[in-house]
């Protein structure tokens, strides 16, 4: 009795894949070498299986996803879930891609005309570093728990003194939040003094760079926090030495001595709202309500408006003419009257040089001492306008470099359907020349698809009735060699289909129509073949049928392994539709294709 060798797999890798063909040829070149794989076509599948605690040992990511979001995007959402290595495969290789992925933790980029060899490499090398990484990591977090659980305040340094890593003790004995101090000078934080002489202790690190090779310490001293609360701590600097001896880092260790906390008072609130205005890069000003007289403008107002500061202080808002255009001012002004304020209203400023910018105007009416004043916001928004018209002229410019893109593509389908046409003519061997026709008509049916677009104002989505009409008369031209004896029976409604879709569409038809002609009337028989498109609700529906033969007993197109029926059941499922059929021995068979009308993700 024979037996079955098991082999362990290498592997589950999540194929992330909405284009089909390419999923199952991917799929079983995998399966191959010895891994196992799981295959999803969309962003939700992909999140629920490993939601769902599926061991997964790599994902292989297409970016372009015709769904709610793309690869790039899936693969933040899924890293946010579980630390899993990814690969990006792309048909795409421009740099704005190439920065997206760049900024995304992944273990490479793989384009999608790489031989399987290359992808197996790359496979096998994300699979070790991920392996590497994940015992890093794993040491890393046992000194992270270690450093922040530590009763002390610790401090690691650069040899310049800028803070590279601290510990929440440390920050609560400063008196400031993590992301105020890491990376910046360390003496611009620590207010250290001598508990009996209170002067300051500092620290001179290009000293230290050169003669700190031991540990040192230092007792009685006080920290001053931000807040004026002091802490009494002994001190304890410690170099980090790299391989040759050379200062790589300091790490300062202060241990807390009981001692009774100092407070001081918050610092004044009112004078750090004053420098809050005058620092802010919007454009503000204060005047008053009852006659709109200015009583301060901040440096951006002054920028904007062209004012000089100590010319507009004292005198009224209507003194300036800085609105260029009179029904602007009136406007903005009922608005005021009747609201109170204004909520973002587009003005327009001219300078003295006679260049006009655009504002957007916002007001409130606060009360300081009991007195009323407004306050006024300007926003600069020229450049945003400048680069939305510059934006609408480059969409008008795309739209004719994608008509003319796709004219392109359907010439070059064109002249790859020629040169197999012409090879064809060389193959003797009946079965070649099958597959040559076959090949031949399944790239056409693509280049139906640009030609339709290359004819149609709307660049975004094909007629259906137009497209199938075409295709249907182009196969009767290739394969119906007695026109008397095979008749197209055509039912069509008019429907709008997007390209993604439309073309795994075309590439069923093709199939069905291609096996209905060559295999539904044998031995020169003739007959009706019957193509209905209709819409039912929120689903498209396509019907082939013919009165043939019908299929053998052997053969089920719904689970069968032939090429062109797993062909056509990874394309419905790309349509996340569904199929069924009927046969009937010579009676015919019929085939029913039902998928929603709109792409909902």
């Amino acid at each position: 009795m024979p037996t079955t060798e098991i082999k362990h797999s290498l592997g589950h890798i999540l194929l992330v894949e909405d284009e089909a063909i390419l999923a199952v040829s991917q799929a079983e070149f995998l399966k191959l070498k010895g891994y196992t794989v799981e295959h999803v076509a969309t962003s939700s599948d992909a999140i629920d299986c490993i939601a769902s605690g599926e061991e997964v040992n790599l994902i292989l990511m297409d970016i372009n996803l015709s769904d709610k979001l793309d690869g790039i995007q899936l693969a933040k959402k899924i890293l946010e879930i579980k630390e899993i290595p990814i690969l990006f495969v792309s048909g795409y290789s421009d740099q704005k891609i190439l920065n997206r992925v760049a900024d995304l933790k992944h273990y490479g980029f793989i384009p999608k005309i790489s031989s399987p060899d290359i992808v197996e490499c790359m496979i096998k090398s994300a699979l070790k570093l991920h392996a590497a990484e994940q015992s890093l990591t794993f040491r890393e977090k046992e000194l992270r728990i270690t450093f922040e659980a530590m009763g002390d305040g610790l401090i690691v340094l650069t040899p310049e003194g800028h803070i590279r890593e601290i510990n929440q003790k440390a920050l609560d004995m400063l008196g400031y939040n993590k992301t105020e101090v890491i990376d910046k000078d360390l003496s611009s934080f620590l207010f250290l003094v001598q508990a009996e002489s209170r002067m300051r202790v500092s620290y001179s690190f290009d000293h230290l760079t050169d003669t700190l090779i031991e540990p040192k310490r230092r007792n009685n001293l006080i920290i001053v926090a931000s807040n004026g609360r002091e802490t009494n701590v002994t001190e304890t600097i410690s170099p980090i030495l790299d391989g040759n001896k050379n200062l790589n880092g300091i790490v300062i260790v202060f241990r807390e001595n009981p001692e009774s906390q100092i407070l001081v008072p918050p610092k004044d609130g009112e004078s750090l709202y004053a420098k809050v205005f005058q620092l802010s890069p919007i454009a503000m000003a204060i005047s008053t309500i009852k006659d709109g007289t200015y009583l301060d403008i901040n440096p951006a107002m002054e920028t904007i408006f062209r004012f000089e500061k100590s010319k507009v202080i004292g005198r009224k808002t209507d003194e300036f003419k800085s609105w260029c255009v009179p029904e602007q001012i009136e406007k903005l002004n009922q608005i005021y009257r009747e609201n109170g304020s204004l909520s973002g209203e587009r003005m327009s400023v001219r300078h003295p040089d006679g260049v006009n910018y655009e504002v957007i105007v916002f007001s409130q009416a606060i009360e300081i001492a009991g007195e009323r004043f407004v306050l006024w916001f300007n926003l600069d928004v020229t450049k945003i306008l400048d680069i939305e018209g510059r934006l609408a002229k480059s969409l008008e410019e795309k739209d004719v470099l994608l008509k003319e893109l796709q004219h392109r593509v359907k010439n070059t389908l064109a002249i790859i359907s020629g040169l197999l046409n012409l090879e064809s003519f060389k193959v003797e061997n009946e079965l070649a020349k099958q597959s040559f026709l076959n090949a031949q008509s399944r790239i056409m049916s693509m280049s139906k698809v640009y030609e339709n677009l290359y004819q149609s104002e709307d660049l975004e989505s094909v007629d259906l009735r137009k497209y199938i009409e075409d295709l249907v008369y182009s196969l009767h031209d290739i394969f119906v060699l007695n026109p008397s004896k095979i008749r197209f029976d055509v039912k069509l409604e008019e429907i709008r289909l997007d390209l993604k879709r439309t073309l795994p569409l075309g590439l069923i038809l093709n199939e069905l129509l291609t096996n209905a002609l060559k295999y539904a009337y044998p031995n020169e028989n003739g007959g009706d073949i019957r193509i209905q498109l209709g819409q039912s609700k929120e689903n498209v529906i396509l019907t082939v049928g013919d009165d043939g033969v019908g299929l053998p007993e052997s053969v089920n197109i719904e689970k069968g392994n032939h090429f062109g029926y797993e062909l056509i059941r990874s394309l419905t499922s790309q349509l996340k539709g569904v199929f069924s059929s009927v046969s009937k021995k010579g009676e015919g068979l019929n085939i029913m294709i039902s998928f929603p009308i709109q792409n909902k993700e």
